[in-house]
């Protein structure tokens, strides 16, 4: 069995994507700081990762999913618009974080890969 069909790394392949995902909604929330009645939206996945994580087979990398929830929070701005531009860009910068995290493992799996396949022996 290769590497890339285990399943820690289909956990990272999906975390990964996830991340990415997750950044993308913020920078939209971001984005429609001035759209009247716009509600802000996040992404949930961190019980789907761990699910994953924690079964004995490799997750089917196409399954996972997250799922995004419209905020209901009450607007405190008279056009109905919720979103909150500091705690969006904080929640940017997690999802930056995660996402920078998650390919730095994905890496140093094909680092050690890269070690076992050059040694010398």
């Amino acid at each position: 069995m290769m590497f890339y069909d285990s399943s820690r790394f289909k956990v990272l392949e999906a975390g990964v994507k996830l991340s990415w995902m997750q950044q993308q909604l913020n920078s939209q929330n971001i984005t429609n700081i001035e759209t009247p009645g716009y509600k802000s939206k996040s992404l949930s996945f961190e019980s789907v990762l761990r699910e994953a994580e924690n079964s004995k087979e490799a997750p089917d990398i196409e399954r996972i999913d997250a799922e995004i929830k419209t905020s209901d929070e009450v607007s405190t701005r008279p056009d109905g618009n919720n979103v909150d531009v500091e705690v969006e860009y904080l929640a940017l910068y997690k999802a930056y974080v995660q996402y920078s995290m998650l390919l730095d493992k994905v890496n140093g799996e094909f680092e050690k890969y890269n070690y076992v396949l050059n040694s010398n022996m």
